[in-house]
């Protein structure tokens, strides 16, 4: 056993495997050693999964641990944010009667179907024997469409309500700029390829069956890229269905933010939607 110590929470190179009342066991996606780790980010084990797992489950009986919840709230941060960017709003939705819990995926060091088989191990891991919604932000709604894509039948999964804020549903156009400069590629990570618009527009859209909303928040920093992008007129950009495509009940957001996951009207719109199916009434929700 390893000496217990303060831990990042795994953002760069561990990925989560298995979570049970915000304790998690994690794989290194390099070594492929697992690791316990408690709500405060205190790696409690190293070993293999097993031993985490066995140790995790003497906590739970010594403790009393069980979850009073049938159903879940799994958040997906989307490319390169750690899970800490979804705290606010996980502790926020810790006032409904679910069990919330983030997914932390190691998004800048392997593809997208590798972050979809690993959302599948987690999935089947966590403790839901109810309805299942997500949050999700950029990439995470892309994971999290693989995921089901892949699904030989998604509807054991149960889950009723989607919402991606920000997505990337119809690409990046600076991913398909970016891809083309092969040292720039390798720094980012190889789901850069995945997310281009090409790529989006060959995987399928979410089941018509699960509620699906968006919500889209200006961003501050996208109008630099805006900017950035205008000097390379005569790059083909690909076309592709709009981002409003990809679902009926939309909100957008009025004014640029620096963090929408920080904001307290943005918090209130998740919680409205995950709860009711919409984000105010139902005709004023585009």
């Amino acid at each position: 056993m390893k000496f217990m110590f303060f831990t990042f929470g795994g953002q760069n190179r561990w990925e989560d495997v298995y979570n049970y009342q915000d304790w998690v066991i994690q794989k290194n996606i390099k070594t492929t050693g697992y690791r316990l780790l408690d709500p405060h980010n205190i790696r409690r084990h190293s070993g293999t999964f097993e031993q985490c797992r066995d140790l995790l489950m003497s906590y739970v009986k010594a403790y009393e641990l069980d979850s009073p919840y049938n159903d879940s709230i799994v958040l997906i941060p989307g490319y390169g944010l750690p899970k800490k960017s979804m705290l606010k709003l996980a502790e926020s939705l810790k006032s409904l009667p679910v069990n919330v819990i983030i997914f932390n995926n190691a998004a800048l060091q392997a593809d997208l179907s590798y972050h979809a088989n690993m959302l599948t191990q987690f999935l089947k891991n966590i403790n839901n024997s109810g309805k299942l919604s997500f949050i999700t932000t950029s990439t995470g709604g892309i994971i999290l469409r693989r995921m089901i894509s892949n699904s030989n039948n998604y509807r054991n999964y149960n889950i009723q309500r989607v919402l991606e804020i920000n997505p990337l549903n119809s690409g990046s156009d600076l991913a398909e700029l970016l891809e083309k400069w092969p040292n720039i590629a390798k720094f980012i990570g190889p789901l850069l390829k995945d997310i281009t618009p090409k790529k989006m527009f060959s995987l399928a859209k979410l089941p018509r069956d699960i509620e699906h909303g968006i919500l889209f928040c200006p961003l501050h920093w996208k109008a630099f890229f805006k900017r950035f992008l205008s000097r390379y007129d005569s790059f083909p950009i690909s076309s592709r269905p709009s981002e409003e495509s990809y679902a009926q009940i939309i909100k957008k957001f009025p004014k640029p933010l620096s963090e929408p996951l920080e904001n307290s009207e943005v918090i209130g719109l998740c919680k409205t939607y995950i709860t009711k199916g919409f984000f105010e009434d139902k005709e004023n929700n585009q």
